[in-house]
């Protein structure tokens, strides 16, 4: 398949797996929105999950994301609803709702690119182990391979530790930092990565 670039947005392209820091609602933003925005102006399919805001919240900020959602090429979730479904980060749990859900869209063929979302900021008030943190991201490598689409996965640098950063860089092929999209050269394929 031919890649997926807008040149004039983030510049993300088909098989990206994303990882976007952000210090500030500011930053998140910058990223957040026009990731949005140019998923509903290219009619692509859009699965957003965000933790820093809600859903209604988020809707309220991009235009024609209501009418987005109406017809479900948008459709956002927060956290509880994906990420911590029981209470806590279960990485089999997340993995088989986005397993379930791309699986959905390729099967119904009304869209020919999806875009996922993922913001992560719910990290520091889980306890979750980053062992789970990297099996989970190191799947995603693997996952958006396989299907037609881009994923970017929005971390709050103020609500994680060094260590947990540093598997997340080895975890994302590119980053997005500073309206920046770069390769990163810390990026170790899944198979070879394993936390430590």
């Amino acid at each position: 398949m031919s890649a997926e670039v807008d040149p004039q947005g983030l510049g993300l392209e088909h098989g990206d797996h994303v990882c976007g820091f952000y210090y500030s609602t500011e930053e998140r933003d910058a990223m957040l929105l026009p990731y949005l925005r140019e998923s509903l102006q290219n009619g692509h399919k859009c699965v957003a999950v965000v933790d820093s805001l809600s859903p209604d919240e988020l809707a309220d900020r991009v235009d024609g994301a209501r009418g987005a959602m109406a017809s479900g090429q948008l459709e956002l979730f927060n956290s509880e609803q994906t990420y911590l479904q029981t209470g806590i980060f279960d990485p089999g749990l997340t993995i088989a709702f986005w397993e379930h859900r791309a699986q959905q869209l390729v099967d119904d063929k009304e869209y020919d690119f999806i875009r996922l979302l993922g913001e992560l900021s719910w990290i520091d008030r889980t306890g979750t182990p980053r062992e789970d943190i990297v099996r989970y991201e190191s799947w995603a490598d693997n996952f958006v391979s396989r299907y037609p689409m881009t994923i970017l996965c929005l971390y709050d640098l103020r609500r994680m530790g060094s260590s947990v950063m540093m598997d997340l860089l080895r975890t994302h092929p590119r980053l997005l930092m500073g309206g920046l999209l770069l390769e990163n050269p810390h990026h170790i394929a899944s198979d070879d990565f394993t936390a430590v």
